[in-house]
């Protein structure tokens, strides 16, 4: 009878509150230059370009792809030495911040690039971040890998 209510009173006894969160700030590391504005590229019979991660390399696909955002105020890029990847999360937790690492490795001629959600507490998805960042041209040969961390 001791031990049944013990057990009945166990969830009450152990309940303590809920952590406070505090939003940090995003992080750019490795070969970053620039983090573009919070945006998503879609499409309206695709969805959503970066899903598997996307890579911009001209102009004209930077335009075409953000057509319908920004209100036409797209920050410029120079598509002579720098190239624009993405990699779409849907956040996971609240107060959710992104630390974004992009690295190359020579020695496997390959661009990593890594998407990592950081967050105290899971919550229901509230929005969607694009993660598009701006980056020293891809050297020809090179092949560009995505990896989301949530």
């Amino acid at each position: 009878m001791k031990n049944l209510l013990l057990l009945l009173l166990l969830p009450f006894l152990s309940c303590q509150d809920e952590p406070t969160c505090e939003k940090t700030d995003d992080e750019a590391t490795g070969i970053i230059i620039g983090v573009l504005s919070n945006r998503v590229a879609l499409d309206p019979a695709a969805g959503d370009l970066g899903r598997e991660g996307i890579r911009i390399s001209t102009s004209e696909d930077y335009q075409r792809l953000f057509a319908n955002c920004c209100n036409g105020h797209l920050g410029a890029v120079n598509f002579n030495e720098s190239d624009v990847l993405g990699l779409s999360t849907v956040n996971r937790g609240c107060s959710s911040s992104y630390q974004r690492n992009v690295r190359r490795d020579d020695a496997n001629k390959r661009i990593v690039y890594t998407v990592t959600e950081l967050y105290c507490k899971q919550c229901s998805p509230t929005d969607g971040q694009g993660n598009f960042v701006i980056i020293p041209k891809v050297p020809g040969g090179y092949t560009v890998e995505y990896v989301r961390k949530q």
